[in-house]
C-alpha cells in the first residue's frame, strides 16, 4: 500500500492524503522513472529542529496561553512537525532586543555568573521539550564571547578571543551547561562558535580554522573534562557549506582533534553546493554531518541578492530543494532558525529580518504558517529519527527532486519535490516493483509506502 500527502501552491489543503495504486512487478517505464533501491544503504538520520531565541518567545509571548501552546505543538508534536532537536544561543545574538552575557566585565573567575535575565528562553525550551514528549537533542551555540574577552572590546563586528582569557571562555561554555543542567536541561552538544568567518554588525567572533582546532584541543575539551561535561559532543564550523571542506581539513590536520570533535555543523547561506558535503563524508566518514542553521532573510536574499518578502512560495520551495540536495550528501538533519519571529521578521536589535516558519503579528495577535513550514512537515513528519537513507534517483532533466528513506519499522519514505509549471507523470520503482502517479506542478509529495 502507497499513501500520499501532498501540498501544492494553489491549494491550501496541506499535506493532503491520497491513495496510490500497490506496486507491482515488472513494471515499465514512463516520463519520469524514480527509482528506489533499498540495499543500497546511507547515513543515518539525526532528526529536525529549530533555535529558540529571545526573539521566538518574544513573539510568542503576544499570543494567549492556548494559542502559545498551538504553535509549540505545531513544531515539537508528534501531530505536527515531530521536531526532536533544538539550538540554544549562549547569552545574546542578532535576534535579542540588545547585547548582554551573563557575567560583569572583567570578571575572569566568572563569580558573576547569573542567567536569571534569560529564564523566558529557556523557559520556552522547556514547554517545547514536554510537546516533544519530555526529550530533544539540545545543541547551544555562541555568537560572542564577552566583550572584555576579545581585542576589539565589542561583542559585535568580529574580533578575536584574547589569548589571556581562552581558559575563562571555554569555563563559560562549562557554567552555562552546568546552569542549564539545574533546570532539567540536558546539553547534547556544543558548537564552538556560530559563524567564525562572519565579521557581523551584531554579536560575532572571528577564529581561523587552525585557531578554533586549538581552542577545542587545548581549552575547550579538558574544561569539560575537568567538569565531568566530556559527554558533551562537540561540533565544528558551524557556518556556511563554502568552505566546510577547507574548515574540516585544516581542524582535523592538527593532532588529536579529530578524536574530539563528534561532528560537522554548516549552514546554508551564500552557498548552495551540496556536493562539499559528499566530500567531507569521503574525507571523514565517522563524523556526524548536519546542517545547523538557515533562514530566508528578509533585509537580503542570499540566493537572489535583493531584498525579499515573507509569505512567498519560493521560499518553501528553497528549503524542500536544499534539504532533498543535502540528504542525498550525506547530511543527518536539518535545524532550522528562530522558530517564530514578529510580523516585521524580528525583533532584532540590529534590523536583520528574517522569515520564520511560522509568523506572529503582534497588533492582531494573528498567526501564519509560511510556505517553509509545510515542506519541512514533508521530511520531519514521516522520516524518523534513525532511519536509513536508501538509494533514490530520477532521470528527470531539471526541477524534480527526490530522495528516500527506510524508517525503523520497515516504511519507506520517497519525498518528490517538483518546482516546475508542469505536472510530471512518474513512474516510481522500489526494490524492482513500480507503480504510476502524476506530481502536480509547484509541489511537494510524501510517499509512504508500506
Amino acid at each position: 500500500m502507497i499513501t500520499a500527502y501532498v501540498t501544492q501552491k494553489t491549494s491550501q489543503n496541506h499535506f493532503k492524503e491520497t491513495k496510490i495504486r500497490p506496486l507491482r512487478k515488472n513494471f515499465g517505464g514512463g516520463e519520469c522513472n524514480v527509482v528506489v533501491d533499498t540495499t543500497q544503504r546511507f547515513q543515518k538520520h539525526l532528526g529536525f529542529g529549530g533555535a529558540i531565541t529571545e526573539s521566538s518567545w518574544r513573539a510568542l509571548s503576544v499570543l494567549s496561553k492556548e494559542e502559545r501552546q498551538k504553535v509549540i505543538d505545531a513544531y515539537f508534536s508528534p501531530d505536527g512537525l515531530n521536531y526532536n532537536i533544538a539550538r540554544l544561543p549562549v547569552h545574546t545574538n542578532d535576534f535579542s532586543v540588545g547585547p548582554r552575557t551573563y557575567v560583569e566585565d572583567g570578571d575572569a573567575e566568572l563569580a558573576t555568573f547569573d542567567m536569571s535575565w534569560d529564564m523566558e528562553k529557556f523557559n520556552l525550551y522547556l514547554d517545547c521539550r514536554q510537546a516533544a514528549g519530555g526529550e530533544l537533542f539540545t545543541m547551544i551555540s555562541p555568537w560572542s564571547p564577552p566583550a572584555w574577552m576579545k581585542d576589539n572590546g565589542t561583542l559585535q563586528y568580529g574580533g578575536k578571543l584574547l589569548e589571556e582569557y581562552k581558559p575563562a571562555w571555554a569555563q563559560y561554555y562549562c557554567k552555562f551547561i552546568q546552569g542549564l543542567n539545574a533546570l532539567g536541561i540536558s546539553v547534547d552538544a556544543l558548537s564552538v562558535q556560530n559563524e567564525p568567518e562572519a565579521v557581523q554588525r551584531w554579536e560575532s567572533c572571528i577564529y581561523t580554522a587552525e585557531e578554533e582546532g586549538l581552542f577545542i584541543r587545548d581549552y575547550l575539551y579538558p574544561a569539560l573534562k575537568e567538569h565531568g561535561l566530556d559527554n558533551t559532543k562537540i561540533v565544528l564550523w558551524d557556518h556556511n557549506r563554502d568552505a566546510v571542506v577547507r574548515r574540516a581539513e585544516t581542524s582535523f590536520s592538527i593532532e588529536g582533534v579529530r578524536d574530539i570533535v563528534w561532528g560537522i555543523g554548516y549552514h546554508w547561506y551564500c552557498c548552495d553546493k551540496s556536493e562539499n558535503l559528499s566530500v567531507v563524508h569521503a574525507l571523514y566518514p565517522e563524523k556526524a554531518m548536519f546542517l545547523t542553521e538557515c533562514c530566508v532573510e528578509l533585509a537580503y536574499d542570499s540566493t537572489t541578492g535583493k531584498s525579499s518578502y515573507a509569505g512567498i512560495w519560493e521560499h518553501g520551495e528553497r528549503y524542500g530543494k536544499q534539504i532533498i540536495n543535502d540528504f542525498n550528501n550525506y547530511s543527518q538533519g536539518w535545524v532550522d532558525w528562530n522558530i517564530c519571529l514578529d510580523e516585521e521578521g524580528g525583533p532584532t536589535y540590529v534590523g536583520n529580518y528574517c522569515e520564520a516558519p511560522v509568523m506572529i503579528d503582534k497588533r492582531t495577535k494573528t498567526v501564519s504558517y509560511m510556505s517553509s513550514y509545510y515542506y519541512i512537515g514533508h521530511f520531519s513528519k514521516f522520516i524518523k529519527p534513525g532511519a536509513t537513507r536508501v538509494y533514490c534517483g530520477n532521470d528527470a532533466v531539471s526541477q524534480l527532486y527526490t530522495v528516500a528513506y527506510e524508517n525503523p519499522d520497515g516504511k519507506k519514505i520517497v519525498v518528490m519535490e517538483n518546482t516546475s509549471s508542469k505536472r510530471r507523470e512518474i513512474t516510481l520503482t522500489v526494490d524492482g516493483f513500480g507503480t504510476k502517479f502524476t506530481v502536480r506542478p509547484h509541489s511537494i509529495m510524501t510517499l509512504v509506502v508500506d
